[in-house]
């Protein structure tokens, strides 16, 4: 029951506040408005427009994260944002995933397994990072990368499936 509730409140939150620009005190002000939806949430949350987040019971989130407009965090499978997380416009994160039955995904249930986005790690713009990956802390994952497997701390990755980039990952 609970879950249900707390997820419609982040619905109606995110619509009473979506027309709204997404300027630091509105997008601050959505964070305070949908912290008591998640497991954890930590301090200073901001959540632009447009951003869609199902099952917000599973979801932990730390300090000073950032979820830009119209990312889509399916929490089913359990979803952590460690602290400093940076999610670029229109990331996806899927933590559950569909598997055949009788020749066919349609009514395959689903596998379940968490996404961790360790602190410091950034996603671009329309990343998409899929069941089971862990985010390792200070890793960066490039516009438009699909995440299939976990990325190491302080590693830079890019490309569909994602694979580690040359040089270096500490921002030098």
């Amino acid at each position: 029951m609970w879950r249900i509730v707390k997820y419609v409140w982040f619905f109606v939150a995110m619509k009473l506040t979506g027309f709204l620009p997404d300027v630091r005190p509105v997008m601050r002000l959505r964070g305070l408005l949908v912290r008591p939806c998640f497991r954890r949430c930590g301090r200073n949350l901001q959540v632009c427009s447009n951003v869609m987040i199902v099952y917000t019971s599973n979801v932990s989130i730390g300090d000073d994260v950032y979820i830009a407009y119209g990312c889509w965090i399916q929490g089913i499978g359990g979803v952590t944002l460690e602290d400093q997380v940076m999610l670029g416009p229109y990331t996806v994160l899927a933590s559950s995933d569909h598997q055949k039955i009788e020749g066919s995904y349609r009514f395959g249930s689903g596998r379940d397994r968490p996404i961790v986005l360790k602190r410091g790690s950034w996603t671009g713009a329309h990343v998409v990072v899929t069941a089971g990956v862990t985010v390792g802390a200070g890793a960066a994952c490039g516009a438009g990368a699909v995440v299939t497997r976990d990325v190491p701390d302080h590693t830079r990755v890019g490309g569909v499936p994602a694979r580690a980039l040359g040089g270096g990952g500490d921002g030098s």
